[in-house]
């Protein structure tokens, strides 16, 4: 049984969230009752709009990777602990039983949970299970208990549709996509961090009244404040630190992409906008023929946010902050590397929980990635050695290696708790 579970995940996993969302989509669409073109048109401009979204975001990834390589290297930052990016915590997250049946449990506890009206949203971002799928593989390996790792999945798994309940109407309002929540295993673990930072920066004078978003910035800096002209000249600030100063050509185009980055990911935001309305309207017509007025939320990936420049730009402005930050912060042992470029995702809720602030962004984002390296640290040579049984291949001149994105203080917390079983 467990075997046929385990080839059913691997199944569902190695489509992809680019063919496996659309699906959910468009079988929602027709459980609603939407007609079968429209349920067909929904799914696949979401695909489309998901495919694009991921192009751009490769294009951003491919050309400040090469930025950071420099930056380390000609930085002779030395941590020992090297990340090596998601793919690592991937690995460990369906390596083990546990993490095979993770799927089924944040299925169950999904419908247990909506059935009681414990949630609004339903979770159809399965590809990214693999977040509660680590939580539970991690919990298990130390533990040894197969249902320790699935409770804590499963709280993981609950913890999630919580706190896209909770940031759900903020979500919906600030990135115009009606009926949406994002329920991300890790974006979702920003988000008491981010409230705390918020309520502390709300209580020191003159600090709370710094206000940076994309308004005020375009008001003040004029041309300098649009999306392409900022991504630009953000570019260029990269490139420069990264020594591209000698290669001219090569720091222009590295800007001028990410300027076109800045530019074209909210053209796909509008296609996810198109594809969600229809889910949305044929939603609200089920629900109130059903349920009466019950609301409900379709459960997305936070992909889905990071068309907003403030924060593309907070992602970028990142990068040279957190290589600093780990050479600086007590006790870190980490060399942020692997999933360095893709710092945005990291700070995705932060911008429309901070009413689109980049200064609270950048403020926010220092903290997050802060815990982050921490917990890395925290786990230390354990990681290396449950990616070793994984399967993972270390790489070359790699002593200890974590991700940024194993760094979740609730997987965290689970697996201390874990340890006294």
């Amino acid at each position: 049984m467990v075997d046929v579970i385990t080839k059913v995940t691997s199944a569902l996993t190695s489509l992809g969230a680019s063919v496996l969302i659309p699906i959910f989509i468009f079988i929602m669409c027709m459980v609603f009752g939407a007609k079968f073109k429209k349920s067909l048109m929904a799914g696949l401009t979401f695909g489309a709009a998901y495919i694009g979204l991921n192009l751009i975001i490769g294009l951003l990834i491919s050309t400040v990777s090469p930025m950071v390589d420099i930056m380390v290297e000609n930085w002779g930052i030395k941590n020992d602990i090297l990340d090596v990016g998601w793919a690592v915590g991937s690995a460990i997250a369906y390596s083990t039983t546990c993490g095979a049946l993770i799927i089924l449990v944040s299925l169950g506890v999904n419908i247990l949970m909506l059935s009681t009206r414990l949630t609004k949203t339903l979770n159809v971002d399965i590809w990214n299970f693999w977040n509660h799928a680590f939580t539970a593989s991690v919990v298990y390996i130390i533990s040894g208990n197969l249902i320790v790792g699935l409770i804590a999945g499963g709280i993981h798994a609950a913890f999630c549709l919580v706190m896209a309940d909770r940031t759900a109407k903020r979500v919906q309002a600030f990135y115009n996509v009606p009926g949406v929540s994002i329920p991300h295993g890790w974006a979702v673990t920003s988000v008491p961090i981010i409230a705390g930072v918020n309520w502390l920066l709300d209580r020191i004078p003159g600090v709370k009244n710094i206000n940076w978003d994309e308004k005020h910035i375009q008001e003040k800096w004029g041309i300098f404040g649009s999306p392409l002209v900022l991504g630009t000249v953000l570019g260029l600030i990269l490139g420069c630190l990264a020594g591209y100063w000698s290669d001219i050509p090569l720091l222009l185009s590295s800007a001028i992409s990410i300027g076109a980055v800045m530019m074209i990911i909210p053209k796909f935001i509008a296609l996810f906008m198109e594809s969600l309305t229809v889910v949305s309207d044929a939603a609200k017509k089920f629900m109130k023929k059903h349920f009466g007025d019950r609301e409900f939320y379709v459960g997305l990936d936070s992909a889905i946010l990071i068309g907003h420049p403030t924060t593309v730009a907070a992602g970028i402005i990142l990068i040279p902050v957190v290589l600093v930050l780990a050479v600086i912060l007590p006790g870190n042992r980490v060399l942020p590397f692997g999933d360095l470029a893709s710092l945005a995702y990291f700070v995705a809720l932060v911008p429309c929980l901070s009413k689109g602030n980049l200064f609270r962004s950048l403020i926010c984002g220092i903290v997050i990635m802060s815990v982050v390296m921490l917990i890395c640290t925290s786990f230390g040579s354990s990681m290396t050695t449950m990616a070793v049984q994984a399967g993972y291949t270390i790489p070359d001149g790699a002593v200890n290696i974590t991700a940024l994105s194993a760094g979740n203080w609730l997987t965290w917390i689970l697996s201390k708790i874990a340890a006294i079983f």
